[in-house]
């Protein structure tokens, strides 16, 4: 820059600042080598190198700390090429073609030292070490995470019968049941959704259960559906009329998809029973979907080896999947024998149908499980977690078994499909 606005430029620091200089740490240096005030005097010192040479008739080489402004063993600077500095000296045989002298390289593991070498940590002589450490009995190792199969078992046989009772005893008691046990699978979900930050409105939800079953038990299917629609649209209202706008869509994506998934599968259970010998419609599907769940666990555990989708389930295998379609056909086909007057096919085709929706639904529970980071929905039911856990095969089974039987026996409880 010329002219009276011109900064001026200030001299390069002589030897006798070096000389006065305090000596620095590492620490230090490292800190100054990345500041501002080391750049912006590193882009002066050039300047200023650049003007004398300009002004001097003869090329005189500065030193170091004419050129630097820092002592030559500061090894927080780049040294130039044509020093005495190792760095320097490496770089010149580089460029020659030469082997480098070697130096050691700072950021190189040191070996452990052999086994005479001794190392003094200051801790008493009869502790070494290499000593195992004795096990007390305050050091048990963890028991490894997994069902209790004995409880499993135990609860599992209790909730079939409490199934099998309430559909034989009478529709409607089957339908308080099934409702209470779908609005306990909508709390649980709630809660789960809670913990990742997603908060769905429960009780307009609660309200779009009880009247989806107040609908299909007047209206059968045509019920249900006008039930869902209204359900979804009180679901939304209710969350446009929260006080918090962040994340209104996702929320009330959340609460559509908790009415279609939980009460709106659930209602076709309702619909089964609903229908001229719909208690025995309703055991046949349980039957199926227990069975396949039984012998998924079974051949998983015993053949499995090729996983089914890893990233989803990673305990689930082709070969369990197999095993618990096999058992679901046989069971159903051998329950419908004796149920439907010998029409074991019906119960083949249902055993098919339901264990594959089975898998499928178990599959999809798994997916929004692993999404949200949790393991079971609840511990309500023991060995088996939450209320979802152990319905969600039984969910997606449910709408299929309905086609499936109105196929075979024609439109279920006089309202058509």
């Amino acid at each position: 820059m010329t002219g009276e606005h011109a900064e001026p430029t200030p001299a390069s620091p002589g030897p006798e600042h070096v000389e006065a200089a305090q000596p620095k740490g590492r620490r230090q240096r490292a800190a100054d080598l990345f500041s501002a005030h080391r750049y912006r005097a590193l882009q002066l010192s050039a300047f200023e190198r650049r003007r004398r040479r300009e002004e001097s008739s003869e090329h005189v080489d500065p030193t170091p700390s004419e050129l630097w402004g820092l002592p030559v063993e500061d090894d927080a600077v780049d040294p130039p090429l044509d020093s005495a500095a190792p760095a320097a000296v490496a770089a010149r045989a580089h460029l020659a073609g030469e082997d480098a002298p070697h130096h050691a390289d700072p950021l190189e593991p040191v070996p452990w030292p052999d086994a005479e070498d001794t190392i003094d940590l200051g801790l008493p002589d009869e502790i070494a070490l290499d000593s195992p450490v004795e096990a007390t009995e305050n050091d048990a190792p963890a028991p490894k995470a997994g069902r209790n199969m004995p409880v499993a078992t135990v609860v599992g046989v209790g909730l079939l019968g409490l199934a099998v009772f309430a559909a034989w005893a009478h529709p409607l008691v089957f339908a308080i049941a099934l409702y209470a046990f779908t609005i306990g699978a909508l709390i649980e979900w709630k809660r789960a959704l809670a913990k990742h930050g997603r908060r769905i409105p429960l009780v307009p939800l609660i309200a779009a259960t009880i009247g989806m079953g107040i609908a299909t038990w007047f209206a059968k299917p045509e019920g249900l559906v006008v039930a869902l629609l209204v359900g979804c649209a009180g679901v939304v209202a209710w969350r446009l009329g929260d006080e918090r706008v962040e994340n209104t869509l996702a929320d009330s994506l959340a609460g559509v998809l908790s009415l279609l998934w939980i009460p709106f599968l659930a209602s076709f259970l309702l619909l089964l029973e609903l229908a001229a010998d719909g208690w025995l419609r309703v055991i046949l599907v349980v039957l199926a979907v227990v069975a396949n769940d039984t012998g998924a666990l079974a051949a998983g555990m015993r053949f499995g080896r090729h996983k089914l989708l890893e990233r989803v389930s990673p305990k689930k295998t082709w070969e369990g999947a197999i095993g618990g379609v096999l058992l679901g056909v046989i069971v159903a086909s051998i329950a419908a024998y004796f149920l439907l007057d010998g029409e074991w096919y019906i119960g083949a085709a249902i055993g098919f149908a339901c264990s594959v929706a089975g898998v499928v639904g178990d599959l999809a529970e798994s997916a929004l499980k692993r999404d949200i980071h949790i393991k079971d929905m609840s511990s309500i039911i023991p060995g088996h977690g939450g209320i979802l856990d152990r319905i969600d095969s039984l969910l997606f089974a449910a709408p299929v078994a309905y086609v499936v039987f109105a196929v075979f026996l024609g439109t279920l409880g006089g309202g058509g499909l």
